[in-house]
């Protein structure tokens, strides 16, 4: 995968940004252009030992292996982390967390503050068997709701990514972020559109899209599941 030159890292707050967002205060009936897209990269990887953005699956980053199915499907891409030095040979744009060490839903919340689109789809750095189809009917899901947030629904529960999420949830986020960090809650609370995904097929020869990458056994088990030629590298 070629990826495009790294542009100059963005932090802090952007008062024209901050503005836009405050206008938005309804989702609208359709997205009529590509959402934004995002990578979430800032976890410390404590159980793993090592950073996950740049972790080398079947010769690629992990990064690439979500940048190169998120691409075709946004209007720009960025990789959200606290470390940007650590990241910046990945070639991928990056933006530093408005505020660090506050988890996936402080990675959101920095894309929905920059976004330049009403949508920001989000994905999180380990889950490297994201599918077209399963992002693409997000999207349009999206096209007919009003909710702020569409999230699928797997055997195990609410899946916070990939999802899709509106730009007016900023400033809820952030309110919530005061109090809390846990990711399914807040979701919860939301009421989200969500859509039904049943792991009928998986099997050891078919991971699951929301197969996250954690621990170096997690690592063993996607590498096993490439090397049977399911995921080509």
């Amino acid at each position: 995968m070629k990826m495009k030159e790294p542009v100059e890292c963005r932090a802090g707050r952007n008062p024209e940004r901050q503005k836009e967002t405050g206008r938005a205060s309804a989702p609208g009936p359709s997205i009529r252009t590509k959402p934004a897209g995002v990578i979430l990269a800032g976890g410390r990887s404590r159980r793993l030992g090592q950073d996950k953005a740049t972790l080398v699956l079947a010769g690629k980053p992990l990064a690439h292996w979500v940048a190169e199915t998120l691409m075709p499907l946004t209007s720009e891409l960025w990789l959200v982390t606290n470390t940007p030095l650590t990241h910046a040979g990945l070639g991928l744009p990056i933006l530093m967390d408005l505020a660090p060490d506050q988890g996936p839903l402080g990675g959101l919340r920095t894309a929905l503050f920059f976004s330049r689109t009403p949508w920001v789809l989000a994905a999180s750095v380990d889950n490297p068997f994201l599918t077209p189809e399963l992002l693409a009917t997000l999207a349009e899901r999206a096209v007919r709701t009003r909710r702020p947030a569409v999230l699928y629904r797997s055997d195990q529960g609410l899946e916070p990514f990939p999802g899709l999420y509106h730009v007016r949830l900023f400033e809820r986020l952030g309110g919530y972020l005061q109090i809390g960090r846990h990711v399914r809650p807040f979701l919860e609370s939301l009421r989200p559109e969500t859509l039904t995904y049943e792991d009928k097929a998986i099997s050891m020869e078919r991971p699951s899209p929301f197969f996250n990458i954690n621990t170096t056994e997690d690592l063993r088990r996607a590498e096993a599941w490439i090397s049977l030629s399911q995921f080509p590298d």
